[in-house]
């Protein structure tokens, strides 16, 4: 099993428990969310071994490496171009999400601007270094908070206040037809691969099927905990009250003979490591990909101009996007992010076709 690939997957689906799928899917719980999940585990996988079986087609290479040599720079410029927009985006929303969450939760009297900037200190560290780099802190930061975080999970379902007949009751709208909204919220569960159209370089091998069985029920086990344990804590119906449903589920919990009993203190500060890396993995491969975007060396003037515009677009979305026009936002974004990943996939089975030929 190749560990590397696990660690993006797995990363994406532990950083969208705590923002947005969660209250995307109690949304439409009794709208079809239950069929949504279960209609979009078969499109992840499928999306997974698509791309995962024709990107190791072109072992240890990024997409920049894979469209170097094409004639058609117009067209190479805008894939990357599109591509890069969706990455930045991607990790811009989390970041965003994630300070208004610290706002409100740890430290209220402090600007948002000065959360925002000492995320960004640490973001721009980390994406100007090698992709290697980049996932060895990945695995540091998810091998010191998985077992923490698999813990309050198992708390979680262990709890006796957990009410299994909420969860049992949303369980009966199984059969209600589902809305591309929350299929989309759904497979971007499984999103973590397509991070391989720059990690494919520090890949070695190829990938194996077990990777596949492993992702199938991780995903199912995520979605289905991230979808129905608030539900069992706040009831079918107050779940929907709250803003971001994981962060009041981890304050109904408590750990009564630790050192910090509100689980709620816990779960935050290990999401801040969480969320770091995240938005630094996404804002990496966008780095990645417009240094790939242009023939010459990218000078460091140039890189400055780019973390410049990264910082300027953090500063605007703080401070003009509150967090009720983010989740309406972040709705239409995830629509837009599985048309993307479909043609990404097309795009990676149409060079390894044209390789093979």
């Amino acid at each position: 099993m190749n560990r590397y690939y696990l660690y993006l997957v797995l990363l994406n689906m532990l950083a969208n428990v705590i923002i947005f799928v969660p209250k995307i899917l109690i949304e439409y719980r009794y709208k079809g969310a239950v069929m949504g999940i279960l209609i979009a585990v078969p499109i992840g996988i499928v999306l997974n071994y698509f791309y995962t079986k024709t990107i190791t087609k072109f072992p240890e290479q990024g997409l920049p490496e894979i469209t170097a040599d094409s004639k058609h720079r117009w067209l190479k410029i805008l894939h990357l171009g599109g591509f890069q927009i969706i990455w930045f985006s991607a990790g811009l929303i989390t970041l965003i999400g994630f300070i208004d969450i610290l706002s409100r939760f740890v430290n209220p009297e402090m600007p948002k601007l000065s959360l925002l900037a000492i995320y960004l200190a640490a973001i721009f560290l980390i994406i100007q270094l090698p992709t290697d780099r980049v996932m060895y802190i990945l695995e540091i930061v998810l091998f010191l908070n998985l077992p923490l975080i698999g813990f309050i999970i198992f708390k979680a379902f262990t709890n006796e206040f957990l009410s299994w007949d909420s969860i049992l009751e949303v369980g009966t709208h199984i059969f209600e037809r589902p809305s591309l909204k929350s299929i989309a919220a759904a497979t971007y569960c499984f999103s973590g691969y397509a991070n391989l159209i720059i990690f494919n370089r520090v890949i070695k091998g190829k990938l194996k099927n077990w990777n596949l069985i492993v992702i199938f029920f991780l995903g199912l086990v995520n979605l289905f905990t991230t979808f129905l344990i608030p539900i069992g804590f706040h009831g079918s119906d107050g779940a929907q009250q709250y803003l971001y449903p994981w962060i009041s589920t981890s304050d109904s919990l408590r750990l009564t003979y630790s050192p910090i009993e509100r689980v709620i203190f816990l779960f935050l500060m290990f999401y801040m490591s969480i969320t770091l890396i995240s938005v630094s993995v996404h804002w990496h491969i966008a780095f990645e990909l417009l240094k790939g975007t242009f023939k010459e060396k990218v000078s460091n003037k140039k890189n400055w101009l780019v973390l410049a515009s990264f910082a300027g677009c953090s500063i605007v979305g703080v401070i003009f996007l509150n967090a009720l026009l983010l989740d309406k936002l972040t709705v239409y974004w995830m629509i837009v992010r599985l048309g993307f990943e479909i043609i990404l996939v097309g795009s990676f089975f149409f060079w390894a076709r044209r390789r093979t030929t």
